[in-house]
């Protein structure tokens, strides 16, 4: 199983007609999870691609400004179930 990333971007999306094309594009890089907080504009995705930069160059293309904030492994907070043993 690969590593899975928790992507966050900073951009706005002003009408669902927005959402609509950032779900498809997200979709094309095979983001699962996406998530918009409208107050903070932020953009959380979960990916298993660790390359941030070929999902910003994507949004840009497809008209969406957006600024790189943090990638998190997010594996790497999960804890190691085969190395537990049972007393």
């Amino acid at each position: 199983m690969g590593n899975t990333y928790k992507i966050i971007f900073r951009t706005k999306i002003q009408a669902t007609k927005s959402l609509q094309k950032l779900h498809d594009c997200l979709k094309q890089l095979n983001v699962k999870h996406w998530a918009y907080d409208f107050q903070e504009f932020l953009l959380t995705l979960t990916s298993e691609l660790s390359d941030f930069t070929r999902i910003q160059l994507a949004l840009r293309s497809a008209g969406y400004v957006c600024h790189f904030i943090k990638l998190e492994n997010m594996n790497e907070n999960r804890l190691d179930t085969n190395s537990l043993s049972l007393a």
